[in-house]
């Protein structure tokens, strides 16, 4: 996980540096950038251990990382206690939080702006990938994701991200 967890934010730290002179040299995403981001968020939360998953995943990040026009808060407070996001599925729900609060953005532009509709959309993404992952490998278990699915049905996560949010500045 502490592996997962570095090369994230390596890509991210270093892509942000990057980031900068790339969005500099390019333009405003393109509708058919959209589009394909939408796709690859969908497919990957669909099917998150995809055989083409990281590949995508990264198609994406870089994508994300490189426009100008769309920006999304990476906050890990959002799927819970992270610690107890063990093994290999850290980089994938953190990755489709901010994968699926990009989609919202794109497809909600009117609620860009919106932070606690932009992390809703995120977390309940994650949540519906944490399921996904648990149909593929039912033995999978992390108690964090757990404990946000009973928020989710108990009608408590929104109360959950607003108290989470304030972590994310």
């Amino acid at each position: 996980m502490k592996r997962s967890l570095l090369l994230i934010a390596l890509i991210i730290v270093c892509g942000v540096s990057a980031g900068t002179s790339f969005a500099q040299k390019r333009g405003p995403s393109t509708a058919a950038e959209r589009a394909r981001a939408v796709e690859i968020t969908t497919l990957l939360e669909n099917d998150p251990l995809n055989k083409n998953a990281k590949n995508l995943s990264r198609e994406l990040l870089i994508w994300l990382i490189e426009i100008p026009d769309i920006t999304v808060t990476i906050c890990t407070g959002m799927l819970g206690d992270y610690s107890k996001i063990k093994g290999d599925y850290a980089g994938t729900l953190t990755t489709q939080l901010s994968f699926a609060e990009t989609k919202f953005v794109i497809e909600h532009p009117e609620e860009a702006k919106d932070e606690f509709r932009v992390y809703l959309a995120g977390v309940e993404s994650a949540l519906r990938t944490y399921q996904n992952i648990k149909k593929a490998k039912p033995r999978v278990r992390l108690e964090s994701m757990e404990e946000l699915l009973v928020k989710q049905q108990t009608g408590q996560l929104p109360e959950f991200i607003r108290n989470a949010m304030a972590g994310c500045k």
